[in-house]
C-alpha cells in the first residue's frame, strides 16, 4: 500500500497547492488531507521540494502519455505543430495539473533547477524534434535547455490566456498563430551560419 500513500500524497498537494499556493500549504496540511501521518510524508518526500519535485515530474510524465508520437513521415515542423496542438489541449482539459505548473514556474522559491533535465525525462520526444530541427537547419542552434525553457514559457502563457478568454481556445487560427509564433522565435535566420 505505499504506492497508494505514495500517490495519496501527490493527490492531496497537487490540490492544497492550487487552492492555496506552494508557499502557504503546509506538509502537515498535505498529510492530513492525504489522511496519512506526518512522517508518513516525509518517508516519501524528504522535503517539501522534493515532493514539489515529484508532483511536477507526476504531471509531467502524465501529459507524456497524452501527447502521442506524431506521424514521423510528418516534416519536423509539422511534427513539433502536432506536439504543440496535444499540449495546448492537454492544458486546457487539465486546469488543476496546468495551475500548479504555472505556479512552479512564478514561484522563485521552487524554481526548479534542472527544470529543463525534468522536462527532457518526462517528455523525450521533444528534445529529439530540437535536435533534429536544428540539424536540418530549420531552427537555431541554440543551448537545448534555452530552447525548452522559451517552449515551456510559451505553452504556459498560452493555455493561460485561452484559459482566460476560452473564445481564442475555439479559434483554430489562434492556436495556429500560437505555434507559429513558437516555431519562427526559434528559426534559424538568413544571418546564423549552419
Amino acid at each position: 500500500m505505499t504506492i497508494n500513500k505514495k500517490q495519496q500524497l501527490l493527490d492531496a498537494a497537487l490540490t492544497l497547492f492550487t487552492q492555496h499556493g506552494i508557499q502557504a500549504t503546509a506538509t502537515a496540511k498535505i498529510a492530513k488531507t492525504a489522511g496519512v501521518a506526518n512522517g508518513t510524508l516525509f518517508h516519501h518526500f524528504a522535503s517539501k521540494q522534493a515532493l514539489v519535485e515529484a508532483l511536477y515530474l507526476s504531471i509531467k510524465t502524465d501529459m507524456s502519455q497524452v501527447l502521442l508520437p506524431p506521424d514521423p513521415g510528418l516534416s519536423t515542423q509539422a511534427q513539433f505543430a502536432h506536439l504543440w496542438h496535444a499540449a495546448i489541449d492537454w492544458g486546457l482539459t487539465h486546469p488543476q495539473q496546468f495551475q500548479f505548473l504555472r505556479q512552479v514556474a512564478n514561484d522563485p522559491h521552487y524554481l526548479l533547477s534542472h527544470q529543463h533535465d525534468m522536462l527532457s525525462q518526462a517528455l523525450p520526444i521533444l528534445p529529439a524534434l530540437i535536435r533534429q530541427a536544428q540539424q536540418d537547419g530549420l531552427i537555431a542552434e541554440w543551448p537545448l535547455p534555452l530552447i525548452l525553457n522559451a517552449c515551456h514559457s510559451q505553452f504556459l502563457a498560452t493555455v493561460g490566456l485561452m484559459t482566460e478568454q476560452p473564445a481564442l481556445a475555439a479559434d483554430p487560427t489562434c492556436r495556429q498563430a500560437s505555434f507559429e509564433m513558437l516555431w519562427h522565435g526559434m528559426a534559424r535566420q538568413s544571418s546564423d551560419t549552419p
